[in-house]
């Protein structure tokens, strides 16, 4: 069985957020969805049939990682990130967005600060606020469209916490980031983690995009550079953006530092599991035999970008595009409308026909953004891209 990715598959009615929760999320149901990420193709072979010979046993009891799991695990981050663990820090939970909760619970008090850095993944945010924490924002520098990070901004607010009754503990990095696109270099990434060990700030290191590297760009996590930041770090991956099996609810987190490792299996045992069975088939047969077809993905998602990038920039007056180093998500500047941020949402809906993320749901630094998937047929791609030059220009 081959995938083409170019082959529609109808999702509507399968219970797809990204395609069934349209009137809830926009207010209008006739839009092409290009938002959640998520990918519009079914994922590797390997996987379904791994899953259908499972389910064809009958039994679903409770169920458990077992050590040819964690081994596969440790073999894909040694050739993929060129990172050596062990299998004793591989913790498996039911998803990264959980774990980053059970992660700010275990490692702060009411009161105490967490940095992000905006604009990012808009659960980071509310993983610190809904867990009694307050929320420090260290604003990515946009310097014409290439972002990085604002250290001498970090350094300062760090400086001021211990003034505070409150201490910053946690900054919570997102790399490759969601939504702009970079690839973190090694000297940024020992830049920043300079600071935070400076500092006594642990770091909470969201790599689920690790997989979608474009050209020369390599994925480095940050836990990766030295012995320090390895006690640091608590890194958190998944093959749910990797091989489009969010819905199966299995991720893990790598903790090397036994401490914080058995701190959050504390805060973890009752209130997350380790993936359901489906789930942990699912993502033995993608690290064990989904290398080919995650290659085929990259090479479209690498066309579907540069396609995007050169159409808009070249027929869609207003709208900035870059190609982004890592995710299959582009980060509009479409500041060059005119439109604030009310309007510019309401043009993307009521005018385009298109569903994408308003650039405010990922904070400070968002406004006048949206932010595009490409990770669809290209037919769904050029559709959306023609939509959008329509409404900009009035066709």
């Amino acid at each position: 069985m081959e995938i083409n990715f170019s082959n529609y598959v109808e999702r509507k009615g399968s219970n797809s957020v990204k395609w069934d929760m349209l009137s809830e999320t926009f207010g209008k149901e006739d839009l092409l969805p290009m938002w959640v990420a998520d990918s519009d193709w079914p994922t590797s072979p390997s996987i379904i049939k791994a899953i259908k010979n499972r389910a064809d046993h009958g039994i679903f009891g409770y169920t458990f990682p077992d050590q040819k799991l964690k081994n596969i695990i440790v073999e894909w981050v040694k050739k993929h990130y060129d990172w050596n663990i062990k299998k004793e820090w591989i913790v498996f939970s039911n998803g990264v967005v959980p774990s980053l909760n059970i992660a700010v619970q275990s490692f702060t008090n009411n009161g105490d600060e967490v940095i992000i850095q905006p604009p990012v993944y808009y659960p980071f945010r509310s993983a610190v606020e809904n867990n009694g924490a307050i929320v420090i924002n260290n604003q990515l520098k946009n310097e014409n469209g290439n972002y990085k990070f604002d250290i001498k901004d970090l350094k300062n607010k760090l400086k001021d916490s211990p003034r505070k009754l409150s201490r910053t503990k946690l900054l919570i990095l997102c790399s490759p980031h969601n939504p702009v696109g970079r690839v973190w270099d090694k000297d940024e990434l020992e830049e920043l983690g300079e600071v935070c060990m400076e500092n006594d700030v642990k770091i909470l290191s969201d790599e689920i995009h690790a997989d979608f590297v474009y050209g020369d760009k390599k994925h480095i996590p940050i836990a990766s550079l030295n012995n320090e930041l390895g006690q640091n770090t608590l890194t958190f991956m998944a093959p749910s953006k990797t091989f489009n099996i969010a819905g199966l609810n299995s991720s893990f987190v790598i903790i090397e530092n036994e401490k914080l490792r058995k701190e959050f299996m504390v805060n973890k045992n009752g209130l997350v599991g380790t993936g359901n069975i489906f789930g942990l088939v699912a993502m033995k047969a993608a690290y064990q035999n989904g290398e080919e077809w995650l290659s085929d993905q990259l090479s479209y998602l690498n066309e579907n970008m540069k396609y995007a990038v050169n159409y808009i920039n070249k027929n869609i007056p207003g709208i900035i595009a870059r190609k982004s180093e890592g995710t299959y998500l582009l980060w509009l500047d479409c500041k060059g409308l005119g439109l604030n941020d009310e309007q510019l949402a309401d043009f993307f809906v009521n005018q385009a026909n298109l569903a994408l993320d308003p650039g405010l749901w990922f904070g400070k630094g968002g406004s006048g953004y949206m932010r595009m998937n490409l990770a669809c047929p290209h037919s769904t791609l050029k559709t959306g891209l023609e939509n959008l030059k329509k409404a900009v220009r009035g066709d």
